[in-house]
């Protein structure tokens, strides 16, 4: 595993045949955020940290992987840490496929992810979305905190993919959409503090308003 720093706020990893061979992962477990993919990744960041100080506490990645070689695979991590960089990435994302390509996927969008994570900066809100959502939404969920965010944790088999849009509007009225969930839900159930488990929304709307 080779990690190089780019610029403040990005990091390419290396990887080769071998690294994936020793901790039994192959391409098929990378894509589907197996377990050891999961563990990978995190490896990643605490070896970026160490050597870099390249922290991802608090911030959205955006993750970006491609083949190097035929024997290497290069990950790129982005840390996204205010509004103006998760645009700039929505741009580059938007200029390498045409319109047309784009408005397709849109239509034939479904929830693919077993959960959902939405982070908050004060729990204020984390009590005024639970009151909104509290007869709306009847699926698992847990709330975490990390640092001074709050990360709501919900599984989507509860929703309707023609539920989302208008759920997903609402949630984001008060907070923000997390990225690449499996790999956050990992770090936090290994870092962060598991504040209320299996029922957070009703349990907040029940006893915080």
């Amino acid at each position: 595993m080779k990690i190089e720093r780019i610029n403040e706020n990005k990091i390419r990893v290396t990887l080769s045949i071998s690294d994936l061979k020793e901790r039994n992962i192959d391409f098929k477990s990378l894509s589907h955020n197996s377990p050891q993919a999961q563990e990978l990744f995190w490896d990643m960041m605490h070896q970026a940290e160490i050597e870099y100080g390249f922290s991802s506490s608090n911030a959205q990645l955006f993750i970006e992987a491609s083949p190097d070689s035929v024997d290497n695979l290069v990950i790129t991590v982005t840390r996204v840490e205010d509004d103006e960089d998760f645009e700039s990435i929505h741009k580059y994302i938007r200029s390498k496929f045409k319109k047309s390509e784009l408005k397709v996927k849109k239509k034939s969008k479904k929830l693919s992810s077993g959960i959902l994570i939405y982070s908050f900066e004060d729990f204020e809100d984390v009590c005024s979305i639970s009151k909104l959502i509290s007869n709306q939404y009847c699926g698992e969920n847990t709330l975490y905190k990390h640092g001074k965010i709050y990360y709501l944790v919900l599984a989507n088999t509860s929703l309707a993919n023609t539920d989302f849009e208008y759920f997903d509007s609402i949630m984001i009225e008060y907070g923000n959409r997390v990225t690449n969930t499996a790999f956050v839900e990992g770090y936090l159930n290994e870092h962060s503090t598991k504040m209320i488990d299996f029922d957070a929304i009703a349990v907040i709307s029940d006893y915080f308003n």
